[in-house]
């Protein structure tokens, strides 16, 4: 099973990624039944409300400034920060400037 945008061994540059894939557009680049890898774009000010996933998860900022907020504790994730979270942990963001976040989820395990 492989959903999304990129196959498997193909390597795609996650700045400029392909051709016919829009910079400026969220996507699902792989998602199978143990995974999913999401390239998130947030533009200045939007924000997303607290949720939570179930399963762990991973947050690299690509680009931008983020606020990030998990268990009432709010932080700033700028360009090469990286977080992790446990699963159906709840949180939430918000975009200060334009962002690109990458989005590691995995659904194995207990």
């Amino acid at each position: 099973m492989n959903q999304g945008h990129i196959k498997p061994a193909e390597v795609v540059n996650l700045n400029t990624l392909k051709r016919e894939m829009d910079r400026d557009a969220t996507y699902a680049l792989v998602k199978t039944s143990d995974m999913e890898v999401i390239r998130m774009v947030m533009p200045a000010g939007k924000e997303i409300a607290e949720h939570s996933v179930e399963g762990e998860m991973s947050v690299q900022c690509m680009k931008g400034h983020v606020l990030f907020s998990v268990d009432g504790k709010t932080q700033e994730l700028i360009e090469g920060d990286w977080l992790y979270l446990n699963r159906d942990q709840s949180h939430s963001l918000s975009a200060l400037r334009n962002s690109i976040l990458l989005v590691t989820i995995l659904f194995t395990g207990e």
